[in-house]
């Protein structure tokens, strides 16, 4: 699991007219899933798993969750595509799946030793593609460009599209922030504030709208629930600050502004949809897109559509494709909100499954947080603004297999430190010393 998260996002293929960016990451991702299967099956490892009631409702409910993928799927109105998702999607039900092995395969196999190193070692790997990034922004990539990217501003690193690029960002930086604030001594926490630092640059270069409100409700999540009543981070806290406003306004003096501009575009689209005065070209015409996709939830209300089979239902005409979007030909593969996508695809049903699978581990961290002694407090506490980042940002945003299974990876090492942290408060009922105690020994 480990070396699979840290080289996922530089399974590219770099070679001929135009690199591949997606397709070597799926096949990265399926050959993983199989491979940890049979080794799981083969080694008999399920064997180990406490499977009581109790604890066995997590995989019920993804169970329930990948029974409604399956049933949408044979009910598709393309059941190909389904299967296997749309070309340079590729998020059918195969892909679904391996979210959810991602998701079990870290909740469930992994030791402490293994979850405390995946956090740096993927934080480590997004300082080079950040890096990469940034550089890419000045035209110095080292790799070829996609033909529709030459000369093209927005960093999209290994990722092909800025907006991939930015949601893998948010969990990245937020990971980062979580062992900056955890880090025991002042040369960690530089490391660790450098790999923030750099993954904020790259995701101002990306442009990407969304990826800049998911950091800031997850900053200020971290600002409310942590930072506030421990006055021992203030000031560790405020460096971090200092160094987003002081990068802010040097990018912004040297790019001409265009960084505050992109900026007052989202306040602008906002204020208007806010006030009612909404054109349907708010959000890069995410608006017109969501209006037309919203009667559809009723039509495909139960079982969707099929996963991935959006672009089949999408109802607009070539008239208003060609006024919203600029091209009457222009296939909308994507709602570019991952709640309604859902909703469409696979069913209303399914959209409930998936949010309270992930309330379920959100409930955990905070269940855990509240007895986990201080480290392991806070790290809990960043994992979850990781997730919640993550979630802001997919209001406006898409899944995609070139970042999801970073997502479902976070969701289940959340749950597994979770449990662990109850787990030795039920061992030690006296009290959070009994835990330092045994966490002192171990």
């Amino acid at each position: 699991m480990y070396w699979f998260l840290l080289l996922f996002p530089l399974m590219i293929y770099p070679w001929g007219y135009d690199p591949i960016f997606t397709t070597p990451k799926y096949f990265y991702l399926q050959m993983f899933v199989f491979l940890s299967w049979l080794f799981i099956i083969i080694r008999r490892k399920y064997q180990s798993i406490e499977l009581d009631k109790s604890k066995f409702r997590i995989e019920i409910l993804v169970a329930i969750f990948i029974g409604f993928i399956c049933l949408s799927t044979v009910f598709s109105v393309n059941q190909m595509t389904s299967i296997y998702g749309t070309e340079n999607r590729s998020e059918g039900l195969f892909t679904f799946v391996a979210y959810c092995s991602i998701f079990l395969f870290s909740y469930r196999f992994l030791n402490e030793k293994e979850m405390s190193k995946i956090i740096p070692g993927v934080v480590m790997v997004s300082i080079f593609i950040s890096i990469y990034g940034i550089l890419q922004h000045y035209q110095l990539d080292f790799l070829p460009r996609s033909s529709g990217r030459i000369g093209y501003e927005r960093s999209y690193a290994f990722f092909g599209n800025p907006n991939f690029f930015g949601s893998y960002l948010v969990i990245m930086m937020m990971l980062a922030a979580s062992l900056y604030l955890t880090a025991k001594n002042k040369k960690t926490a530089l490391f660790y504030l450098f790999a923030f630092g750099t993954g904020f640059v790259a995701l101002i270069f990306s442009g990407t709208r969304s990826g800049w409100v998911g950091v800031f409700c997850a900053l200020l999540f971290v600002s409310i629930v942590v930072i506030i009543k421990r006055r021992y981070l203030w000031k560790k806290w405020a460096g971090l600050l200092m160094v987003l406003v002081f990068l802010s306004v040097a990018i912004n003096v040297f790019e001409n502004e265009s960084m505050l501009t992109r900026m007052n575009s989202v306040m602008k689209d906002a204020y208007k949809v806010a006030s009612q005065q909404s054109t349907g070209y708010e959000g890069s015409s995410r608006l017109f897109i969501w209006e037309e996709s919203l009667p559809l939830i009723k039509e495909y209300f139960w079982i969707g559509s099929g996963p991935d089979t959006f672009k089949y239902v999408f109802p607009a005409t070539p008239e208003e494709r060609e006024q919203y979007l600029g091209n009457r030909n222009m296939i909308v593969d994507k709602a570019h909100n991952e709640y309604l996508q859902i909703a469409i695809t696979i069913g209303v049903p399914a959209l409930i499954l998936y949010m309270i699978l992930t309330l379920v581990v959100l409930t955990k961290a905070f269940q855990a947080a509240r007895v986990a002694p201080e480290r392991e407090k806070i790290l809990l506490y960043g994992l979850v603004s990781a997730i919640f980042g993550y979630l802001v940002q997919a209001f406006f945003n898409i899944s995609v297999v070139s970042v999801a299974p970073y997502y479902w990876a976070i969701l289940g090492v959340t749950l597994a430190l979770s449990a662990k942290q109850l787990q030795k408060r039920e061992a030690f009922p006296e009290g959070e010393s009994q835990i330092n105690k045994m966490n002192q020994s171990a």
